[in-house]
């Protein structure tokens, strides 16, 4: 019977049984075969005077005698320990020789750790993730393995030579692992012992507090309950002495006079049950970038939601955690002795238990190399994931629910635990602030070149990217000014692809930029360098289909077009050709990548209306929302609380997706960024109102609040308006860290006009000025104060209206004698959504986050019928649920002239019954009780 341990690596015959078993536990140590064939063939393949020196790690020293033998002791081959052992030491291995008769020296060196490779040259020889054989003298080697290796045209050598070696090493390894995992199972019986004990001693602990806790709340019902009985003894004395009272007065008084009936004491309203209020997100992997997205950024929208919330790693869990919670958010936690203990004890407590995945990892028979390519490139084993695959589910199991970040995740997630709820993946305030700013200082480092950028973070993707990896090639030789991105990682430049499994990018190596792995903080960075985003997946594949958009909605925030795979979620968050393009085949990505560059306008219209799209859906105010409803169905011990949550996310899944905002075309006449983060922009819209411009700009300019952007859009104007702004902003440039003349390419109309400025705007907050009115100075920081709950949608405040003569005052009528006192007003009544169905109570001017804007499609755009394009805002809002704030202060002035538009053109009967007609068939809900148009005043 051959011996599986014996191999035949071509001409090579190192059985791997010369290895001892005591010597697998050095590290390294599988990597010796190799070495040892390596050495033999080489010395072979020198002249016959030629001494070959072998300087390697003290351990080794002796086994590669061993193994070596004869040719050791013949004196050929002389094995010496590094001199001055350091950290390169511990992992290289150095082959010399002087070739006879001039004495050219000759040396290789091999790697036995990534971390010590450092610039790799091209001619290097990978054996694996790991190992890396080098020269500086390649050519030297001819005649020797060393040359044949190091010689990249060798394909079918080096990978015959990879692949042998590879067998042998994983040989060692598991012989290196049954002796670990014999040395293991001892210390494990004596932890699990130990486990035990502690797994007693904190339930004992546990059992004490919560026995405590019980006592503590008796008392409270018992002091509760003296309370109301003493409270009934004093109304029994008050009933009484109100008895007497009653008496004495009847006989005291006339017997004509009626006393009035003390009135029925109102009966107490059943109080709503009390909602679950404590959020623990526990993090299974707490040392991954997945705990931003799933636990951090949860939490930050639970406590939005007006919830207490808190993040903590599962090891670090404890009594008070668990005792606190009201809730428990398990992020991929594998199931143990620990996970059992605080699950067992959540549950007898009442808490809510859920369990939270963004990926199939709960399903054991996936885990497959044929279907996660991944658990091949990261050297792990499908025995290790599986057992993984499976604690999770039993963790997942053991939940009352659970939470997908996809469709597709959430179906198979239902096979096993029917209530499953989608809570997607999202940015946060941070990384939105970092992409934008880094879209902003994007023209600033302009050089010609068109960059394709794939950023994928872990060593996952092989096969994923292995279909485009000839498209590339092919689209970097027809268009020589692009570049592929790539990453690698910061300490030892090693990629995060295995490049040898994609050798045709050799003909384009040129053009492949190396980025190093950023935190992902800084990760918006490098999607702004990118001109497009590629995301390929394998569609088809159970696993891949059910991963998560995010890496179309990270470049969108940096204003980068993506190019994706059409699994399920791409489908539906990417409109094919308007806010990024779907490739299914070779074809489809050759075509999508050559438009894009060759099209930059293309590029960034496409980007504009991504980053539009993903603003709401995708952002942290959503989210909130999203957990408000779920959380307030959970643990309330009502099922009404449940039925209304349950009524609220049915009526959102139903509701049709929001159109994007149209935004017309327009020129820009005057630019200035002085690349600060101002929270507030100032948009105002104009067409021909040179007579009242400047008074709306000087009214900007003397806003209190310090940092501020201001966007002029002028809507075709045909007097000299656009003139007297370019003049006025050249004047006042330090006042402001942007400016913007904006002119559409022709006349869009009022709700074009504001869609171009609230999409140029860099803020989160955007207030909205009509050209020919006024802000008074606190108006910005007042409005925006009042948004800083970061959940209002938009505010408004008291306008006061003038004329020609100054402040316009009230009528008196019979019902307000004393009106002509008082300066008429708009906007003077509090925030009440359903007001909205009898007409418009708010103006235009009015603070907009610019996430509300994108979230009802902007304003809409209709020249027959322009002029209510703020109401229709405003439903838009209401229908979403999005809250609106009043602010009871008069913070801007209201022009009343007969050039205005609300007299020049809404007021009209015509336009107004067109009007009335259009909103009407937008929103059905409403009931105008002023239809007809009216002049004001």
């Amino acid at each position: 019977m051959t011996n599986p341990l014996h191999f035949t690596f071509s001409d090579i015959d190192i059985p791997a049984e010369t290895i001892p078993p005591s010597a697998c536990s050095y590290p390294g140590s599988e990597y010796l075969p190799f070495v040892s064939w390596l050495v033999r063939r080489t010395f072979m393949g020198l002249p016959k005077s030629a001494v070959l020196t072998v300087t390697t790690p003290a351990d080794f020293v002796w086994l590669l005698g061993e193994i070596l033998g004869d040719d050791r002791l013949d004196g050929g081959i002389r094995i010496r320990p590094f001199p001055d052992p350091d950290i390169d030491s511990v992992w290289s291995i150095r082959i010399e020789t002087a070739l006879p008769p001039d004495g050219q020296l000759l040396s290789a060196h091999i790697a036995l750790r990534d971390e010590i490779l450092g610039e790799a040259p091209n001619t290097c020889f990978r054996l694996d993730v790991h190992a890396c054989l080098s020269s500086d003298t390649p050519s030297g080697w001819v005649g020797t393995p060393i040359a044949r290796l190091l010689d990249p045209g060798q394909r079918q050598f080096r990978a015959d030579i990879r692949r042998q070696a590879g067998l042998a090493a994983e040989i060692i390894r598991l012989r290196r692992a049954l002796i670990s995992t014999t040395r293991l199972a001892d210390q494990n019986r004596r932890i699990l012992l130990e486990q035990r004990e502690a797994g007693r001693s904190l339930d004992a602990l546990t059992q004490a507090w919560l026995e405590a806790d019980r006592v503590r709340k008796a008392a409270e019902n018992n002091r509760t309950a003296a309370l109301a009985e003493h409270d009934a003894a004093q109304e029994q004395t008050a009933s009484a002495s109100r008895g007497l009272r009653h008496r004495l007065a009847r006989r005291l008084s006339p017997a004509s006079f009626p006393l009035a009936p003390s009135p029925a004491p109102l009966s107490p309203e059943p109080l709503r049950s009390q909602t679950a209020r404590c959020i623990l997100f526990i993090a299974g992997e707490p040392d991954t970038p997945g705990v931003a997205y799933r636990c951090d950024r949860l939490a930050i929208a639970a406590r939005v939601a007006g919830y207490e919330a808190r993040v903590t790693p599962c090891a670090a869990i404890g009594p008070h955690d668990i005792a606190w919670a009201d809730i428990m958010v398990l992020w991929r936690v594998e199931f143990s002795g620990h996970v059992d203990t605080l699950l067992r004890l959540g549950q007898e407590k009442g808490t809510v238990t859920i369990f939270d995945a963004d990926d199939i990892v709960f399903v054991p028979h996936l885990a497959r190399i044929d279907i996660i390519d991944g658990i091949r490139s990261i050297g792990a084993t499908e025995e290790r994931i599986e057992r993984c695959f499976a604690d999770m589910r039993r963790t997942m199991l053991r939940c009352d629910l659970g939470f997908a970040t996809t469709k597709e995740l959430a179906h198979v997630m239902r096979i096993d635990k029917r209530l499953t709820l989608l809570v997607p993946n999202v940015y946060d305030q941070a990384t939105l602030a970092r992409a934008r700013m880094a879209h902003r200082m994007r023209p600033t480092r302009e050089d010609g070149l068109v960059r394709i950028g794939y950023a994928t973070g872990s060593r996952t993707h092989q096969r994923d990217f292995a279909p485009v990896v000839p498209v590339l090639r092919d689209v970097l030789l027809a268009r020589p000014h692009a570049r592929l991105v790539l990453f690698r990682e910061a300490g030892n430049k090693r990629p995060v692809l295995l490049m040898e499994e994609f050798p045709e990018l050799s003909d384009v190596q040129d053009q492949i930029e190396w980025r190093d792995m950023v935190p992902l903080t800084d990760l918006p960075d490098e999607f702004a360098r990118f001109d497009i985003s590629i995301a390929p997946l394998e569609t088809g594949n159970v696993f891949c289909e059910a991963k998560s958009e995010i890496k179309y909605v990270e470049p969108a925030l940096a204003g980068t077009v993506c190019v994706a795979s059409p699994t399920g979620p791409f489908r539906r968050v990417i409109r094919d050709g308007i806010t990024g393009v779907l490739a299914d085949s070779a074809k489809a990505w050759k075509q999508a990548l050559l438009v894009l560059i060759d099209d930059p306008a293309k590029r960034a219209r496409m980007a504009r209306d991504a980053y539009n799209d993903v603003l709401w859906p995708f952002g942290p105010q959503a989210q909130a929302q999203r957990l408000r409803t779920v959380f307030d169905g959970l643990g309330t011990g009502d099922p009404s609380d449940a039925a209304r949550s349950a009524e609220t996310l049915i009526a959102r899944q139903m509701r049709p997706r929001a159109p994007l905002p149209t935004i017309p075309e327009s020129t820009a006449l005057h630019t200035q960024d002085c690349l600060r983060e101002a929270e507030v922009t100032v948009v105002v819209t104009s067409y021909n109102y040179a007579s009242y411009i400047l008074d709306a700009l000087d009214s900007v300019r003397d806003q209190t609040l310090e940092c501020l952007d201001l966007i002029v859009v002028d809507d075709g104007s045909t007097d000299d308006s656009t003139d007297l702004v370019q003049r006025w902003m050249e004047r006042n440039a330090s006042r402001f860290n942007r400016l913007a003349l904006l002119r559409t390419n022709t006349n869009a109309g009022l709700g074009g006009a504001r869609n171009v400025g609230m999409d140029a705007a860099e803020t989160p907050f955007v207030m909205q000025l009509d050209a020919d009115n006024r802000l008074l100075p606190e108006a910005c920081a007042e409005l925006r104060d009042s948004m800083a709950d970061d959940q209002t949608a938009y505010a408004y405040p008291i306008m006061r209206i003038f004329n020609a003569t100054g402040v316009v005052m009230v009528a008196a009528t019979p019902d307000d004698p004393q009106g002509h006192s008082r300066p008429a007003l708009l906007g003077d009544v509090p925030f009440e959504p359903l007001a909205m169905t009898g007409g418009n109570h708010v103006d235009a001017t009015a603070m907009i986050a610019k996430w509300a804007w994108a979230a009802v499609g902007g304003y809409y755009v209709a020249r027959d019928a322009m002029g209510w394009e703020d109401y229709d805002l405003w439903c838009r809002c209401a229908e979403l649920g999005l809250t609106g704030r009043y602010v009871p202060k008069i913070l801007a002035e209201y022009r009343a002239h007969d050039a205005s538009m609300t007299n020049g053109v809404t007021e009209r009967a015509r336009h107004k019954a067109r009007i009335v007609d259009f909103v009407e068939r937008r929103h059905p809900w409403i009931d105008l009780v002023a239809a007809d148009a009216r002049q004001r005043q």
